[in-house]
């Protein structure tokens, strides 16, 4: 039997038809359970929430993985690049070498000879001071300074003459424990402080220098610097050497401080035949002490079954057929 075909308007009163049956339906079970309705609700909303995540997810974790195996084909690939070689300013400087540390850096050629001040009443051993000579007054700076200290006396910079404390706010235990940057100096990178104080600091008075101990000493290396001009940092030690003693960087890199050699005397020396012979004669041989086992305290004792259940190892060395012998006794 064939089915009739419905015009607009017929489907029209189909649908209402049973939209309304449907409602009514809906408004029944709703009264009856209203929990239910809530129910529905949520998950209408939850359930497409937590699809779109699960897909968001996934498409992420693929774009991510598809990324990472680029990235490793790239790394795998060898990259060469030709870089121009650099010309290397401190080659044709000259090199001072300390006769008494054997500390070297290089200065520029057209300074003048370092003075060496031995530091006589002070708490540095040798000062050697590196001057730019007659062009001090016209350049923004007059040279180096490189104060060599004790190390026994002096590990670190926080004690040195190269940071003035402040009386007024100075405190001892607070100030003496202070910290400064780590850094690397020299042709062999020996770890070093760079030690950067502010007109602010409540311990210490303005400074920028480097400390380095090593071999025995603590090198503190000073720029002294003549800086005329605005300093568009808003001031401050380190930005003056930045902008107006840059060569002072290039100088740290020629710094060279050796290991002091080991003198004969503290080189351990092998022991003769004879030292050998009285060594032997004069250690004392180690005592040996005795110690004797205990015995059974019971006469005439008959082995028979103990109280404990199990094999178990005796305790009064007087040892039954379900007891193991006791190393501390004699038997």
């Amino acid at each position: 039997m064939k089915r009739k075909k419905l015009g607009v308007r017929q489907l029209h009163r189909h649908l209402k038809k049973h939209l309304k049956k449907h409602l009514a339906r809906y408004r029944k079970f709703r009264k009856r359970r209203p929990h239910a309705h809530k129910v529905i609700v949520l998950m209408s909303v939850t359930i497409p929430l937590i699809l779109g995540l699960v897909f968001f997810g996934s498409g992420s974790l693929f774009l991510y993985e598809s990324y990472q195996d680029q990235l490793s084909e790239m790394q795998k690939q060898e990259i060469t690049v030709d870089l121009p070689n650099v010309p290397d300013d401190t080659a044709s400087w000259k090199t001072y070498q300390d006769a008494a540390t054997k500390f070297s850096v290089k200065y520029i050629p057209r300074w003048d000879e370092p003075k060496v001040d031995t530091g006589s009443g002070k708490k540095y051993e040798r000062k050697i001071t590196f001057s730019n000579g007659l062009d001090a007054a016209s350049e923004q700076f007059k040279g180096f300074e490189v104060y060599v200290y004790n190390a026994n006396l002096y590990p670190g910079p926080a004690k040195t003459g190269n940071l003035v404390p402040k009386e007024d706010t100075y405190q001892k235990n607070r100030c003496d424990q202070l910290e400064f940057p780590e850094a690397v100096v020299g042709e062999g990178d020996y770890p070093a402080q760079e030690v950067e104080v502010d007109s602010q600091n409540r311990c210490f008075g303005e400074a920028y220098f480097f400390s380095v101990t090593r071999g025995g000493y603590t090198y503190n290396i000073v720029p002294l610097v003549n800086f005329k001009g605005d300093n568009p940092f808003g001031g401050g030690k380190k930005s003056e050497v930045i902008l107006g003693f840059p060569k002072f960087f290039e100088i740290l890199s020629t710094v060279v401080i050796p290991e002091p050699e080991k003198s004969k005397a503290e080189e351990p020396t092998k022991p003769t035949v004879s030292q050998k012979v009285i060594k032997k004669a004069v250690e004392p041989k180690p005592k040996r002490v005795l110690v004797s086992k205990a015995s059974c305290a019971k006469k005439n004792h008959k082995g028979k079954k103990s109280k404990t259940k199990g094999r178990h190892m005796d305790e009064d060395c007087c040892m039954d057929p379900d007891e193991s012998p006791n190393p501390r006794c004699q038997y």
